[in-house]
């Protein structure tokens, strides 16, 4: 099954950018941004790829964006 952004329809199959990546004891946690700005928190491991959270897109837009 191929799940999407609830928020863009980005397929969550291809993360627009990787923010992190952290080395765990199952396995890795991924920080990936979608393609609206959103950013989802990915385990993964022996049993593959599952999204543990999921955030909102900036209301502004602003939040693929570094403020200086």
């Amino acid at each position: 099954m191929t799940t999407h952004c609830p928020h863009c329809g980005w397929p969550d199959s291809q993360p627009y950018s990787v923010v992190s990546r952290h080395a765990t004891a199952a396995g890795m946690t991924v920080w990936v941004r979608c393609a609206c700005g959103s950013v989802q928190i990915r385990e993964i491991g022996a049993s593959g790829v599952r999204i543990v959270s999921r955030g909102r897109p900036s209301p502004d837009g602003a939040s693929s964006r570094c403020s200086t």
